[in-house]
């Protein structure tokens, strides 16, 4: 009886768990229990000092000179542009994609903050009005688009706006 009260308590302290753990002491199992082991040196490891950081810039979509976004739109269409942008106007070149049919377009815009305004006009006609939100690399926000017959159609886009 006297043995196992002594063995519940080396068990108990962090120092004898260090010692009794089945790694030699190369690792930390609580209460000596070889399927909870972490890995560590000592039971406050977790406390060090020197914790490594690593900062890595991302370059900002927003300030480049040029950039690629691409749109999803209703009944599974995409607008893919790539952007240059100066002295605060925003221009591009790409194609919008309906089905199978992939057309040319040209795009003007301009961007205030965080939001993106364009102007996408297919060489068939079709003029797409776009208002953005950027956050990050992602871009969401509403849309019209009107067909040389006249007809509007107002709708979502969501999308990809990188370097």
């Amino acid at each position: 009886m006297i043995a196992l009260l002594i063995i519940m308590l080396a068990v108990g302290s962090p120092a004898a768990a260090k010692c009794c753990s089945l790694g030699g002491g190369a690792s930390y199992n609580f209460l000596g229990d070889s399927a909870v082991d972490i890995s560590m040196d000592d039971y406050n490891e977790f406390v060090r000092e020197t914790v490594p950081t690593n900062v890595v810039a991302v370059p900002d979509v927003k300030k480049a000179a040029t950039s690629r976004i691409s749109l999803n739109l209703l009944n599974n269409s995409r607008i893919n542009l790539l952007l240059t942008q100066a002295e605060g106007r925003i221009f591009g070149q790409g194609n919008v994609t309906q089905g199978n049919v992939t057309r040319p377009v040209e795009a003007e815009g301009k961007l205030q903050a965080n939001k993106l305004s364009l102007d996408v006009i297919a060489f068939e006609g079709d003029v797409y009005k776009f208002s953005l939100a950027a956050e990050g690399s992602t871009v969401l926000g509403d849309y019209s688009l009107t067909t040389p017959d006249g007809e509007r159609r107002n709708a979502t886009a969501e999308g990809k706006w990188e370097i």
